[in-house]
Formats: C-alpha cells, sequence, structure tokens
C-alpha cells in the first residue's frame, strides 16, 4: 500500500514540478525524491529567472495538481501542504516582482487576479494565505487604479472573514492592511462590507488585536466617517454618476448607524483600548482625539448616564486641562485649545446628567 501511494505522489509532483522551460537543463530545480523534502532555496533561485507569465503557470499548475489530490484523495494532507510550500516559495518571487510597476501591470494583463488570487486565497494554509495578502497589498501599492478595477469584489468576502475569524493576528492585520488601501473612496466595497457585516464585526475584534492593529483599524474608521460626511453634505450631483454615488452612500447608512447603542457603545470600547490610565498616565494620540471628535456629534447623547463613558471622559478632560501635559500634546500636533473644548464639552454634559439623575 505504502510504495503505491509513494508512487501516486511522485506522479503527481512530477506533473508539478516538470523543468520550468524547455530545454533547460535537467534538475534546474531540485526535487528531492524523498516525499517529504524540497529545497525553498533552490526552488526560489530557479523561479527568480522567470517572467510573470511562467510564474503564474507554475503557480496554477501547483493549486491545480494540490486541489486534485485533495478532492480525490491521492495524497495524505502532509504532501498537499508541501505543495502549497512551494507554492509561497513562487508567490514570495513574484511579490518581489511586482514592486516593479511594469511587471505588476504585466502580472494584472496576464489575468494574475483569476489565475491565481481568486482560487487561492480560499485555501486554508497560513503560510500560503500570508504570502498571497502581501501580493495583493503590493498590487494595491503599485497599481491601485488597475487592481482596485480588476480584483473581484468577492475578494473582500475573504478578507472580512479573516480578519472577523481567524486566530492568526499577523493574517488579520494584513487583510486590514489591504481594506486600508481598497475602502475608501469606494462605495461599492464600502456598501458589500456594510451588507456583510456591519461595523460590530470590526469593533468585536479589538480585544483580539494588537496597538499597531488598533490605530489602522481607528484611522480607516476616521477616513471613512469624514467620507460620509463630506458625501451627505454635497447637495449638488453634477452628472448621473454622482447621483449614484450618493444614493450608494445613502443606502450605506453609515451616518444613521452612527447614533446607534451597538455602534457608540463599540466606539467606546476603542476608545478604552486605545487610552492607558495607568498611574494617571494617558496615552494620547492625534488619531484618539480625532476619533473622540468624530464621535461627539453622534455619541455624546448617547453617553449620558454611561458609567464607563462618565469616568473615562473625566480622567481625559483631567489630563488635557492640566498644563503640565501641553508640551506633550503640542509635540504630537495636537491644537490644545481644541482638544480642551471638544472633551471639556463631554466631561460636562455627562457629568451634568449624572448629577441631575442623584438630585
Amino acid at each position: 500500500m505504502v510504495p503505491i501511494l509513494l508512487s501516486s505522489y511522485l506522479i503527481a509532483v512530477a506533473f508539478v514540478v516538470a523543468d520550468i522551460r524547455e530545454g533547460e537543463e535537467p534538475n534546474k530545480i531540485s526535487f528531492e525524491e524523498n516525499a517529504h523534502s524540497f529545497i525553498p532555496s533552490e526552488l526560489k533561485n530557479a523561479v527568480e529567472n522567470l517572467d510573470i507569465e511562467n510564474s503564474l503557470q507554475e503557480v496554477e499548475n501547483i493549486a491545480i495538481s494540490a486541489e486534485k489530490s485533495r478532492k480525490e484523495g491521492i495524497l495524505p494532507t502532509e504532501y498537499a501542504d508541501e505543495l502549497h510550500n512551494r507554492m509561497v516559495v513562487i508567490l514570495e518571487v513574484i511579490t518581489e516582482q511586482l514592486k516593479d510597476k511594469i511587471n505588476a501591470y504585466r502580472f494584472l494583463n496576464s489575468k494574475g487576479v483569476d489565475r491565481i488570487i481568486t482560487p487561492i486565497i480560499g485555501i486554508n494554509h497560513d503560510p500560503l494565505r500570508k504570502q498571497l495578502l502581501i501580493l495583493i497589498k503590493t498590487l494595491f501599492n503599485v497599481a491601485p487604479i488597475t487592481t482596485n478595477a480588476l480584483i473581484p469584489i468577492s475578494v473582500v468576502d475573504k478578507l472580512l472573514d479573516i480578519f472577523e475569524n481567524d486566530d492568526n493576528l499577523a493574517l488579520k492585520a494584513h487583510a486590514l492592511d489591504i481594506m486600508y488601501v481598497w475602502l475608501p473612496n469606494n462605495p461599492v466595497i464600502q456598501a458589500r462590507v456594510m451588507k456583510l457585516k456591519g461595523l460590530e464585526s470590526f469593533y468585536n475584534q479589538i480585544s483580539k488585536l494588537d496597538i499597531t492593529v488598533i490605530h489602522t483599524l481607528v484611522d480607516l474608521f476616521n477616513k471613512i466617517l469624514a467620507e460620509h460626511v463630506r458625501a451627505r453634505k454635497t447637495q449638488t450631483q453634477r452628472n448621473k454618476e454622482d447621483y449614484e454615488m450618493m444614493q450608494i452612500y445613502q443606502m450605506i447608512g453609515l451616518i444613521e448607524r452612527m447614533s446607534t447603542p451597538q455602534v457608540c457603545n463599540g466606539l467606546l470600547n476603542i476608545l478604552e483600548a486605545l487610552m492607558s490610565f495607568k498611574n494617571d498616565h494617558i496615552q494620547i494620540s492625534p488619531l484618539i482625539f480625532e476619533l473622540v471628535k468624530n464621535t461627539k456629534p453622534f455619541c455624546l447623547k448617547m453617553y449620558k448616564g454611561n458609567v464607563k463613558a462618565i469616568d473615562l471622559f473625566e480622567k481625559l478632560y483631567k489630563f488635557v486641562s492640566n498644563w503640565h501635559n501641553r508640551d506633550l500634546m503640542v509635540s504630537i500636533g495636537l491644537n490644545i485649545t481644541e482638544v480642551i473644548t471638544v472633551i471639556e464639552d463631554f466631561a460636562i454634559n455627562l457629568k451634568e446628567h449624572e448629577n441631575r439623575d442623584e438630585f
């Protein structure tokens, strides 16, 4: 039984790892006959000499072989993992190549999105998903307009699933990084996100994220909220496209959602996570103040009577009104007058409500 299984494996691998180009010297890529091993460095050295098209073909071949073996039960899981690891090595090389804008456009023109991104992003193999997410980030950084035009909207479904359900913090961070560049000024993708998950899936992850990822999430939220406020204030639509965009913003309903208890409480939890009150020391940054300022028109009334909000803003006001902290606030670019005015408004209004209740 074992010899038969090993033979099947070697046949499958032989198909995947045939010489990359016709006429290439034998064993240009070194694949050991031992089914449990391959040499990433030798594979990488060989693949680095390929152009984008041949690299794409190699990934496709391996992906087809791995999927066929999975469906037909030809190879054990560890062999499928080895095929996936081979794909990782080739994707690393492609990702480096994509940093050159010419190669990025070659990848996109060769239908690289349809050939490898769409089929691979659903494969449950962490190193492979991580490298694919890095590749997508590279495409958005190098050729954002073309990537946005060609990448299917269904990819955001996978990103949301990774961000919400995956325990791997690195994968969450990469998925969020992609959404950070993809979602702003893209109401069609935003509408998809809101329809599938709403805001809850984002702020419910706060306890699972590190501070860097939380900052990225808050910055993304601030950008999109400002975008919606601008869009809803604009009364004139110059053409049919403007009108349709306005309709999408209204359909998303972010402004309406902002005044709900779920969203306001979620934002309060984010503020609490961003700030430290240990030994009366508070971490404050322009990003935190921007979130406080954006929250005020929607959540000030909602926070009245909320013990956590009263305590948080009282401590925050005590910090910003202390002249010993003013040099620090100036050094990080905060407008002291604006900061004190906004936070004082929170502290006084929430405290007044508490005092009226006591009376």
